[in-house]
């Protein structure tokens, strides 16, 4: 059921109960880690739910599903971050004052989001989402449907709107149309309004499984059954997260990051230094971040080793043993929060070096003091 997104079965079985009793809520916020499918399931609510055969699964054929495949459906609106356009107003389209490289690079991932809703959309310039776009989404959202069902507006990293965007996506659910329904996912529900997630009804998403991560894969992208299985215990339980460290060369990136650990954890500043500005030097935050992940995952399998537990990065246990005898004392929740922050920085558009250069003196302070360097 619903094959186009992996795992969740808890979700789904949740959505069909309110869609078989006629009971789904005019706005939902989705809840869950980056990379488990909360863009995935609310294109296939969206795909169901406007499918001319009205089953509980698409046909894949009609108009409605072949216009879904490339995000180009008149009443499924897709919202992300965009970039804010030269001499741009408050009043302006969301896609108006921007150059036509811009607006065919946006409709380009579009499309990549439409065939695979895990595709990580990656637009330059593009922080936040605009007043410009939820304006257009309250104004849409009492106009005639073209296709006689309801309008859907799908707001993806919903956190990601600044103060004036979400006072005014805030009144479009305080009056919600009855032929309009919300659709906000994000993994940081905390940076929402609490009057936002008040009224939305929340649905959360777990991780994704190994196996679910291993099968799709396999089956999805033609990967062995080795390398699958490496990916999926790195991955995080990130389906995303797993894409993308297929696009890496993971060994080598995995051995970097133990490297950069132990350079942090000396005593050669311009060390330090040099590997910063090499990280920095990729002006990638999509591959900072996914550098930052593997040494979030790497300070984990430490914490397990010292509490007991199966670790992930098996064909590095003697250099986390190594690790975990000499820093036995080390505040490894402080350190695992100190990565997760620096990711977050990374995603609001904090300056590469001085987030790694904070980062590396808040790993020092919480494993250093009182311990002796990592060798």
């Amino acid at each position: 059921m619903w094959h186009r997104v992996i795992g969740q079965q808890r979700v789904k079985n949740m959505l069909l109960a309110a869609m078989r009793s006629g009971r789904l809520a005019h706005a939902y916020l989705f809840v869950g880690h980056e990379g488990v499918g909360k863009d995935a399931m609310a294109l296939e609510l969206a795909r169901v739910l406007h499918c001319r055969r009205g089953a509980e699964e698409s046909c894949d054929q009609c108009e409605s599903c072949i216009k879904l495949n490339s995000l180009q459906h008149p009443d499924v609106h897709f919202i992300v971050a965009l970039p804010t356009g030269r001499n741009e107003g408050a009043d302006d389209g969301p896609l108006e004052k921007l150059s036509p490289a811009d607006v065919e690079l946006i409709q380009q991932q579009l499309r990549q989001k439409g065939a695979n809703p895990y595709h990580r959309i990656s637009i330059p310039r593009a922080t936040r989402i605009k007043i410009n776009s939820i304006r257009e989404v309250r104004r849409q959202s009492v106009m005639s449907t073209q296709s006689g069902k309801q309008k859907i507006f799908i707001i993806s990293n919903a956190d990601e709107m600044g103060p004036e965007a979400s006072n005014t996506i805030l009144k479009t659910l305080e009056e919600p149309s009855h032929k309009t329904m919300l659709i906000l996912t994000t993994s940081r529900p905390e940076s929402l309004l609490s009057t936002i997630v008040s009224r939305c009804q929340i649905v959360r998403f777990d991780p994704l499984t190994e196996n679910d991560i291993r099968t799709a894969l396999i089956e999805r992208e033609g990967i062995d059954q080795e390398r699958a299985s490496l990916v999926a215990r790195l991955a995080s339980g990130s389906y995303v997260g797993a894409l993308e460290l297929l696009e890496a060369d993971l060994t080598a990136l995995r051995h970097d990051v133990v490297a950069f650990i132990r350079t942090v954890l000396g005593n050669n500043r311009v060390n330090l230094v040099n590997h910063i500005e090499k990280l920095a030097a990729e002006k990638d935050r999509e591959f900072v971040a996914r550098y930052l992940r593997l040494m979030g995952l790497w300070f984990r399998d430490a914490f397990v080793l010292l509490n007991g537990g199966s670790i992930v990065n098996v064909d590095q246990q003697e250099d986390l043993m190594r690790f975990t005898a000499k820093f036995a004392s080390a505040d490894l929740h402080c350190v695992l929060e100190a990565v997760d922050h620096a990711i977050s920085l990374l995603y609001k558009n904090g300056y590469i070096h001085l987030v790694l250069l904070q980062l590396a003196v808040k790993l020092r302070r919480a494993i250093l003091e009182p311990a002796p360097a990592f060798r």
